[in-house]
């Protein structure tokens, strides 16, 4: 497997799992249920897991498409710029989230902090599914301003071109 390869598998783990975990947690907070919260604090300390080797391979990734037709610099310098910012915010998540799972026992720092990693939660899902979005302006053309694709242009041309004909 290459840098490309493993970032592609792994990069929506981090983005679905602060989503979900979130979730989890707002709905074990609401319920007062215990395993529910637990479950929550332990995706979102995965999630910072995984944003490690997906920000990792990002170097080897670029190496591998930046010469590619349609790839712009621009776009990536974009998303990495907003990967930089997802980095520490999901990291802080998780580092909030590993401390809920050891102040569990401690009601009122509990609380305070599992307020907090919500909060977090949410910055995380916004942050990644921003940096997510970015990556795909780099190789998804449909993407990009609603214009066609390479394959649909060429289309649109051809049917231009057969109008000009008659």
């Amino acid at each position: 497997m290459n840098a490309a390869q493993i970032h592609l598998a792994l990069n929506h783990a981090p983005l679905f799992l602060s989503v979900i975990g979130g979730g989890l947690l707002v709905l074990g907070m609401i319920k007062k249920n215990e395993l529910l919260k637990t479950l929550s604090l332990y995706m979102l300390v995965a999630a910072a897991v995984f944003t490690a080797p997906v920000f990792l391979t990002g170097e080897g990734t670029e190496e591998l498409v930046e010469k590619a037709a349609g790839v712009t610099d621009s776009a990536i310098e974009s998303h990495e710029e907003m990967a930089k910012i997802s980095l520490v915010v999901i990291i802080l998540t998780g580092v909030m989230a590993l401390t809920g799972l050891f102040t569990r026992k401690k009601e009122a720092l509990s609380r305070i902090v599992l307020m907090a990693v919500v909060l977090l939660s949410l910055a995380s899902f916004g942050s990644m599914a921003q940096t997510a979005h970015l990556g795909g302006l780099i190789r998804h053309t449909e993407l990009q301003n609603g214009q066609a694709t390479g394959g649909e242009q060429q289309n649109n041309n051809d049917k231009d071109d057969e109008k000009e004909d008659d």
